[in-house]
């Protein structure tokens, strides 16, 4: 059109050009110049003629345009596999293409017009909208207020066959093979190794699982993800069947897995399923540790349905008492430090081991909270700062972190969960760190420590501790009085006067410390009750109810502070009565939170409810303590879980 437009001015201009010479120069003047105004006017009705034709054409140019995008656009919203609802400040369905009627509009759950369901899922990751047939990637567009959504079928069933093949990698351990082949003949051990790996054999072919026996006590095993999901369907009932038959043969066996999966490098999947067992182990045994190898997974547990068996020994306790040495020989100075509101199995078993610590003549503290101490431990530091030996000995955690270094050791015991420090930003300052403790191990745990020492079957960590110093003590280096009767009172206190989780081991340990002149008139003294703490103690006995017929649960007021003493003496007289094998009390603590004590006389595993709230501890003593709730919502969350988990927590004998 510009071209055009060109040309014709050009024309033009030449043309009037010739008009003015004509009129100028010809002789006929009047004659010529009325011939070229009529040629100029026939030129300029042309130029006019034409410039509406080339209009006109550029309309119908633009109209087919147009009529051809709308075509494309209808055809793209209403047949291209994308579907569009538009919906309105009420959420309600106010335009969609015929594409989102087809596939989800029609559906009955659409029916009336509500769109809740894709405001939820949108929130969710995947954000996925499963029907009978397809799978549907939904994303919110919330400035134009719609949904669009993708048919993702073929993805989603290429990732599902893709985790269906992830590699699973196991390894199978016989809790207990060196006690229950200590006192058999070869024909017996024969017979034994015979009747597992039948069992143990048939259970693996059954879920087309590769294995492997390593040694006589231990399995390697691999398979791929959608066998394990068979054996989770079956909460790996090969622990229940092994336990039933040893149990039918009178012979003492149990085993446990650590299982491991991902799409990762197979030799971190191998370490972390030798981790998993590991923590099996730890926990006591007779149970399976699943755990995906993806960052932030969390253990999986199944099983555990008998009580810890002592597994450590004598070579074990040496060994440990060695390798401690040496850590403490090689630190510039050792703290000790055990958890919030420390009970006397925390302080004396700190006391324990700061008593290892001088014999190596380190300097050596223990870490305490005066400000969050209950009756019992206050009335030991009173007894410790009356001391000349070890009235220098407990430091707080602010003076603490002023005289640490990077050689510095720090002792956790009696815990292994950092968030139950004392102190965390303490124990977050030391890079080496040493564990002793007695309660099963969590899933949070601290990073690369240089030593642990973790014994589930032990009475309490006093015991560990006193076995630890009897391989060092001698004429020269003895423990005195206070600090056997402190060891002695966290092995009462923990035993509940020695009526639960006793074994040789714990009265060997007791035997030691009265000889080292423990005395038990100082135990009575430091662990008795005052009047105000009794009549609480009362009320909150008196405040219970059943939840089954032989389970209690008591709960305090919201309005009023109950010390964690006072919680666990009341759960302890609930389960005193007849016919009682658990007892839960649920009280706010002096730090606003709101805390249960569990107790049970071996029957029910409390350990498995409270870790389902947050917490653990033992099979008969565990406890949890949580933020921003209150008594009644605890206590309604508890009873969910003990009916959810009724099947899992009673015991076999």
């Amino acid at each position: 059109m510009k071209k055009v437009k060109r040309k014709l001015f050009f024309l033009t201009a030449l043309i009037l050009f010739c008009q003015l010479l004509i009129i100028f120069f010809a002789p006929q003047k009047a004659i010529l110049a009325g011939a070229v105004l009529a040629a100029t006017l026939i030129w300029l009705y042309v130029i006019r003629q034409v410039e509406e034709r080339v209009a006109l054409s550029n309309k119908e140019r633009i109209h087919s345009a147009t009529m051809l995008a709308q075509t494309a656009i209808g055809t793209a919203i209403d047949h291209v596999p994308l579907g569009i609802i538009v919906y309105n400040s009420d959420r309600k369905v106010e335009w969609y293409n015929n594409y989102a009627f087809q596939s989800l509009l029609a559906l009955p759950s659409f029916k009336d017009e509500s769109l809740d369901q894709l405001f939820t899922i949108s929130e969710s990751q995947p954000a996925w909208l499963e029907t009978d047939q397809k799978v549907y990637h939904i994303e919110h567009d919330e400035v134009h207020q719609a949904f669009y959504f993708t048919d993702v079928t073929k993805e989603v069933e290429l990732l599902k066959e893709k985790n269906a093949h992830r590699v699973v990698t196991g390894v199978l351990s016989i809790d207990n093979y060196d006690d229950a082949t200590g006192r058999m003949d070869e024909k017996q051990i024969s017979y034994l190794n015979s009747f597992l790996t039948t069992m143990i054999s048939d259970w693996m072919e059954k879920y087309s699982v590769f294995y492997k026996r390593l040694n006589a006590e231990k399995y390697f095993f691999l398979c791929y993800y959608d066998h394990l999901e068979q054996m989770i369907e079956k909460r790996f009932n090969l622990l229940d069947i092994i336990r039933k038959e040893s149990a039918d043969q009178d012979i003492p066996i149990t085993i446990s897995m650590g299982i491991a999966y991902g799409s990762g490098h197979i030799d971190e999947i191998g370490k972390l399923a030798q981790t998993n067992l590991d923590i099996a182990l730890v926990r006591g045994g007779d149970q399976v540790v699943l755990k995906a190898d993806t960052p932030g997974a969390k253990p999986v547990y199944y099983g555990g349905k008998t009580t810890s068996v002592a597994k450590r020994t004598r070579v074990r306790s040496r060994a440990m008492a060695t390798a401690l040495g040496e850590l403490i020989e090689n630190a510039s100075n050792v703290f000790v430090m055990g958890h919030r509101f420390p009970d006397m199995d925390a302080l004396g078993s700190a006391v324990g081991v700061a008593h290892l610590a001088r014999f190596y003549q380190k300097d050596v503290k223990v870490v305490i909270n005066r400000k969050e101490s209950i009756s019992d431990v206050q009335k030991a530091l009173i007894e410790i700062d009356k001391n000349p030996q070890l009235q220098d000995l407990i430091i707080s955690p602010e003076d603490a972190l002023k005289e640490l270094d990077q050689r510095s050791l720090l002792i956790m015991v009696d815990y292994h969960k950092p968030s139950m420090s004392i102190s965390p930003e303490l124990y977050a300052a030391f890079k080496n760190v040493v564990i002793i403790d007695h309660h099963r191990r969590g899933e949070e745990f601290p990073k690369d420590p240089l030593l642990v020492y973790i014994e589930s079957g032990a009475s309490s960590t006093c015991e560990l501790v006193t076995e630890l110093i009897e391989y060092k003590s001698s004429r020269k280096n003895r423990l005195s009085k206070l600090e056997a009767t402190l060891l002695y009172s966290g092995i009462v206190v923990d035993t509940k006067s020695f009526k639960i989780r006793t074994t040789s081991r714990t009265f060997e340990a007791a035997r030691h410390l009265r000889l080292y002149g423990a005395e038990t008139s100082l135990v009575n003294e430091l662990l008795s009750s005052d009047l105000s703490s009794y009549l609480s103690m009362t009320h909150l006995t008196s405040r219970v109810e059943f939840i089954t017929e032989d389970i209690l649960v008591a709960t305090g007021e919201d309005d009023r502070d109950y010390g964690s003493l006072i919680t666990a003496k009341a759960a302890d007289t609930l389960l005193s009565m007849q016919g009682i094998n658990a007892s839960f009390v649920i009280t706010k603590r002096d730090n606003g939170q709101i805390g249960i004590s569990a107790r049970s006389k071996g029957k029910i595993n409390v350990q498995l409810i409270m870790e389902a709230m947050g917490g653990g501890g033992h099979f008969t003593n565990a406890a949890v303590q949580l933020s921003d709730t209150t008594v009644g919502e605890v206590k309604a969350r508890l009873l969910k879980i003990i009916k959810e988990k009724m099947d899992e927590i009673y015991i076999e004998e």
